[in-house]
């Protein structure tokens, strides 16, 4: 994290001395974005569902809440005319999270507790506590509650399906994280897998909602990849958004959402050129398409595939689009789902990490009750 901001102290210096001249190297970035007038984040979004039916929005860090503020802007806008799809949650959960958005005049307590049902069983680890996620689903809801049967808007999550019934002892547990850990199941191709049965699952239900909003963490958004070198004609699959590009190649695009490089190793990208053109020109919350721009002209290099073994590419062959929504130094960060493990349900979730890390009940309680009280709120935080 303290490289990514060290980046950003050096990009300011960078666009130039108190905005007076342009360096050289980031002058192409300014005069695009100076010469040209650009829809908003939500605009350009609902402008891309004229053209295409899949739009996936490679998304930043999942801590971050802002992102999901244009998110919810496209949602619940009316012509936007489609459902969501997210990495986020295990497959098996689609039913609970859509009798839960198709539910109408819950209480306050009622809802809250619903959710909290839902992020009890989300996810294979004990707690899936983005806040965002949460944010996310209570937005549709209350979309939901607005709108006629037809019009109403479903989610379905597209992970690993897990059950926690299932697991019985740490053993299970075990050989279930190792196979989706360390690549003996490909988790990429089983996310594209369920996205096409849900995606024509909702197409039945009703024609009319044909429209897909696809939300992918980082490179599992990359609807191309580089060509591998030492074997160029290997049929592989790396990422989701790849599996439904290539299941989809007519109707779906994807869009690049401003981050850092991977794993904020190399801090903001292309040596800060683009963050500095946004922070020189003052120009936020915008999108725009990167074919034949400065943009998608630059070198990719927010992942690295595997060193040289990878052609190198520009961003304009990973992403179609792209969004800027305010600079990376302000993302909001928001973990913890407010009581989602209240006292009726702590014994479950001790009972879990026991099975999980093969510990005792009375020291599962030890090591995580802390843990358990961080989760049980939510916190804001920042960049440091």
């Amino acid at each position: 994290m303290k490289t990514g901001i060290f980046f950003l102290l050096l990009l300011y210096s960078f666009a130039g001395y108190a905005q007076k001249e342009v360096k050289p190297e980031l002058e192409p970035y300014v005069n695009f974005l100076s010469e040209n007038k650009f829809p908003s984040a939500k605009d350009y979004i609902l402008k891309k569902f004229d053209s295409k039916d899949i739009v996936i929005i490679s998304e930043r860090d999942h801590r971050d809440l802002n992102q999901y503020e244009f998110i919810v802007d496209v949602i619940k806008d009316q012509n936007f005319k489609g459902h969501v799809y997210t990495e986020v949650g295990c497959s098996n959960n689609f039913k609970k999270i859509n009798q839960f958005l198709l539910n109408s005049n819950l209480s306050q307590k009622e809802k809250e507790e619903e959710l909290q049902a839902i992020f009890r069983d989300l996810d294979y680890w004990i707690i899936w506590d983005m806040y965002n996620y949460y944010f996310l689903l209570e937005s549709i809801y209350e979309i939901n509650q607005e709108r006629e049967e037809k019009e109403k808007i479903l989610l379905f999550p597209c992970d690993i399906e897990f059950v926690w019934e299932d697991f019985t002892c740490t053993a299970q547990y075990e050989m279930f994280d190792d196979y989706s850990e360390y690549g003996m199941i490909d988790r990429n191709v089983i996310m594209g897998k369920n996205f096409v049965e849900f995606y024509q699952y909702a197409k039945r239900r009703n024609p009319d909602r044909s429209k897909a909003l696809v939300i992918q963490n980082t490179y599992h958004g990359y609807i191309r990849i580089p060509t591998f070198l030492p074997n160029p004609n290997k049929p592989h699959i790396y990422s989701t958004a790849e599996y439904i590009f290539k299941t989809y190649p007519d109707i779906t695009t994807n869009i690049y959402v401003n981050y850092f490089t991977q794993n904020f190793t190399y801090g903001l990208t292309n040596k800060g050129l683009f963050d500095a053109s946004f922070q020189f020109t003052q120009i936020d919350n915008v999108g725009f398409d990167l074919k034949n721009t400065p943009f998608g002209n630059s070198k990719f290099d927010l992942y690295n595939f595997g060193g040289s073994d990878y052609a190198e590419v520009n961003f304009d062959y990973i992403f179609e689009g792209m969004i800027f929504y305010r600079p990376v130094a302000e993302m909001k960060f928001a973990e913890g789902i407010p009581g989602v493990y209240p006292e009726e349900y702590e014994k479950q979730f001790f009972q879990r990490l026991s099975m999980i890390d093969g510990i005792s009940y009375e020291e599962a309680v030890e090591e995580y009750t802390d843990y358990l009280n961080q989760i049980n709120q939510l916190n804001y935080s920042s960049l440091p």
